[in-house]
């Protein structure tokens, strides 16, 4: 087993364990030996399917990078951003490191982020994508790739239930939940039409239908109404049993797409990111469709829109910036690296790298073009970096979400009750 990857799992279970304070503690300090090799700390999150193709991406630019050597710290999504704040507190940043664009601004403004402007060749990447890594017109962070929220269905579900798979060029918020419950009362016991979700990536695209936006100078641009429209969909899919009850709903909404209602054969739809279409199909053993989301009536967007599934960032205090650029330049721009890591970080953004690896990439991957080339044109650009405080909105609005579908709050109380908890917050 390679160094690197020994010390990779090792700070991880020290981590796990609370005995991990630095990862100095794991890998020595950054920077360049008396021997001119260069350590570089780089961490993100993820499953075991992702810290394996990370790992043979990194194997590969060590082999043509052999005066750096990388030491890798990975954790789930779930304590990731706990560690990271720590390290950063404790002057302790990884010099490589992934963030989401609800961390991204909030990082950006607080001065803990290199520029990378002339650190990676940006030429070929989308130049739409790639102006969402700016904060204040600074270049802080990288997008690994493309996605976009989608619905996927379970086709195995469709076909047992005898249910057709909806026109999704013209199904509306009504048609969904019609399908969702024929779904329901065919598919037989234990088997449920969708699994609700709160995640504001569908907030935004039922609220862009409507001309409304998530954010809008720092504060959420969603109106009262809206809100509690988009949480009445919930409520009423349940009452439909278009989805499994409250108290299920609600277990399943923290879990993960492998443990889901597609993923476990045991539902027809949900609603996810294009890049975990691979994980769904392998979770199921089925394939998975993906749809375009439904649409409410006379809306003029269709409220789809891009967003990079997430950054590569670099440390402001980290002493190997050079060689941080060059290995965040490998993974975007890297026809070979492009390869290994596929859409799991989201579709590949650099045209000529996509161009070369395009046949040779999985299925799933190919189908996840495939569905953003279908609807590229009714994709509206990507988001700029979200306002300060933005990580914590989507715990909040499951919170509310989950009070209205157990009938603790009326979907009016619930959005008003967001409304100033969320504005508060931000900022």
């Amino acid at each position: 087993m390679p160094h690197r990857q020994r010390t990779a799992r090792l700070c991880v279970a020290l981590a796990a364990t609370g005995a991990l304070v630095t990862t100095a503690a794991c890998g020595g300090d950054s920077g360049s030996g008396d021997d001119g090799k260069v350590t570089l700390k780089v961490s993100w999150w993820g499953e075991a399917s992702r810290h394996k193709i990370t790992e043979q991406a990194i194997d590969l630019f060590e082999k043509q990078n052999p005066d750096v050597t990388v030491e890798s710290s990975y954790s789930t999504w779930d304590s990731y951003y706990d560690q990271l704040t720590t390290k950063v507190a404790a002057g302790d940043a990884p010099d490589v490191f992934a963030i989401e664009i609800r961390k991204l601004g909030e990082f950006g403004r607080k001065n803990t982020l290199a520029d990378l402007k002339g650190r990676v060749n940006t030429g070929d990447l989308d130049p739409k994508l790639l102006s969402s890594g700016k904060v204040d017109g600074t270049q802080y962070a990288i997008p690994t790739g493309a996605n976009a929220w989608a619905v996927m269905a379970n086709t195995a579900v469709f076909e047992k239930a005898g249910v057709d798979l909806p026109d999704d060029s013209s199904w509306t918020w009504k048609d969904y939940e019609d399908v969702s419950t024929q779904l329901t009362e065919a598919g037989g016991s234990g088997i449920y039409g969708t699994q609700i979700n709160f995640n504001d990536a569908f907030l935004n695209v039922f609220a862009a239908q409507r001309g409304e936006s998530l954010y809008d100078n720092g504060k959420i641009g969603i109106s009262t109404g809206t809100l509690a429209d988009w949480y009445q969909l919930s409520a009423d899919m349940i009452k439909t049993k278009g989805s499994p009850d409250a108290a299920l709903s609600n277990e399943l909404d923290a879990n993960s797409i492998e443990q889901s209602l597609i993923g476990t054969n045991k539902g027809g739809m949900g609603m996810w990111w294009t890049n975990q279409l691979s994980a769904a199909g392998t979770a199921s053993g089925e394939k998975i469709e993906l749809l375009q989301m439904p649409q409410a009536p006379g809306a003029t967007s269709s409220g789809m829109f891009l967003q990079p599934a997430m950054f590569w960032a670099v440390g402001a205090h980290s002493k190997q910036q050079q060689a941080a650029g060059k290995l965040i330049d490998f993974l975007v721009n890297d026809p070979q690296a492009g390869k290994i890591l596929g859409s799991d970080r989201g579709l590949p953004m650099n045209s000529k790298v996509l161009k070369e690896i395009r046949s040779d990439l999985p299925p799933a991957d190919q189908a996840s073009l495939d569905y953003v080339d279908k609807v590229r044109d009714k994709l509206a650009d990507p988001p700029a970096a979200y306002p300060d405080g933005a990580a914590d909105i989507p715990d909040m609005l499951k919170r509310y979400g989950q009070d209205v579908v157990s009938g603790n709050k009326s979907p009016d109380a619930a959005a008003e009750g967001f409304l100033k908890e969320a504005n508060s917050t931000l900022g």
